[in-house]
C-alpha cells in the first residue's frame, strides 16, 4: 500500500507558485529575504506617495475659488466676455478703515477743498483702450480721430461720480450750477441709486461687522477692523497711463470719429462723468 509520507512532506506551493525552495542554499535564502524586504518597502513607499498626492489634490480642490462657488457655476466663455484690461492692475491690500475717527475730505460742509478732493479722485475716469482689448471684451466704443485707440471709463469711477452727485444734492444752495439740469432730477437720482445698488451686489464686501452696546437700550454697529480692499492707488496709476485729453465737450467731440449709431455710448453722457 503506497505511503502518504511523500505527499505530506511536499510543500503546499511549487517553486513557481511560492517563495520557498527547500533546495536553496543559506546564501540564496538570505538574498530571497532581502528581495522580499526591498519589495515590501517599495510597495509601502508607493502607497505613501499615492496618499500624499491625494492629500495635495484635495487641498488644492478645497482652497480654489471654484470650490467656494465663485466660478464653478459660471461658463468659461462667459468669464472671458467679462474680461477687463484693468485686471492687470488689480491688487488687494488689507486696511483698517476706522470710520468716524478721521474727518473725510469728501464730506462735510461744501467748500473748495471738498471739490478739489473729488476732482482728484475722478480725474482719470475716462481711459484709452486698444482695439485688441475691445475685441477681448466683445464690445464696441467710439474711436479717437488720431487713431490712438478708443474711449472707455471705469465703472468704479462711474459709481463714485454718483456718490459725488448725491453729496452735492444735499447742498443745492452751494451747487447752483446744477439747478434746473438733468443732474438734479429724480431720473438721475434713480439712475445713481441703481448704479450703486448693482455695483454693491456685484462686488459684495464680505467683511462681517459686529455690534456693541451704545446705551442701556440701544446697540450700534461696529465697522472698525481690517478688511480686504482693492489697491485704489494702483488702479488709478493704471488709468493715468491711458489718458484721454478732455478740455470741454465741444472740443472733445471734435477729437472723436463721428458715428450716427444711436446708443453707442451706453446712455452715459460726458456731463454725467465729470
Amino acid at each position: 500500500m503506497p505511503s502518504n509520507d511523500d505527499g505530506e512532506e511536499k510543500p503546499f506551493l511549487t517553486n513557481e507558485e511560492g517563495d520557498f525552495n527547500y533546495n536553496e542554499t543559506p546564501e540564496n535564502k538570505r538574498c530571497s529575504l532581502r528581495f522580499r524586504i526591498v519589495k515590501t518597502h517599495g510597495v509601502l513607499f508607493c502607497l505613501h506617495i499615492a496618499f500624499l498626492s491625494l492629500n495635495v489634490i484635495f487641498l488644492v480642490w478645497n482652497v480654489t475659488p471654484a470650490r467656494h462657488g465663485k466660478d464653478s457655476d459660471v461658463n468659461a466663455d462667459a468669464l472671458k466676455m467679462a474680461y477687463s484690461p484693468a485686471q492687470t492692475a488689480v491688487q488687494y491690500t488689507v486696511k483698517d478703515l476706522n470710520w468716524g475717527r478721521v474727518a473725510s475730505p469728501y464730506t462735510g460742509e461744501p467748500r473748495p477743498e471738498v471739490d478739489q478732493a473729488w476732482s482728484r479722485l475722478l480725474k482719470s475716469t475716462m481711459v484709452k483702450i486698444s482695439k485688441e482689448e475691445l475685441n477681448r471684451m466683445n464690445r464696441t466704443s467710439i474711436a479717437l480721430r488720431d487713431g490712438s485707440g478708443y474711449i472707455g471709463y471705469l465703472e468704479s469711477n462711474h459709481m463714485l461720480h454718483c456718490v459725488k452727485r448725491l453729496y452735492q444734492a444735499q447742498h443745492p444752495e452751494y451747487y447752483t450750477k446744477f439747478k434746473g439740469t438733468h443732474e438734479f432730477t429724480p431720473d438721475h437720482w434713480d439712475h445713481c441709486f441703481e448704479v450703486l445698488r448693482q455695483g454693491i451686489m456685484c462686488n459684495a464686501d464680505l467683511t462681517v461687522n459686529t455690534y456693541y452696546w451704545k446705551g442701556p437700550d440701544a446697540i450700534q454697529g461696529n465697522r472698525t477692523g481690517s478688511r480686504r480692499c482693492t489697491d485704489w492707488h494702483r488702479l488709478q496709476e493704471w488709468a493715468e497711463k491711458r489718458p484721454v485729453k478732455f478740455e470741454g465737450a465741444d472740443n472733445f467731440y471734435d477729437t472723436l470719429v463721428r458715428d450716427n449709431t444711436a446708443g453707442s455710448t451706453d446712455q452715459v453722457g460726458l456731463e454725467q462723468l465729470s
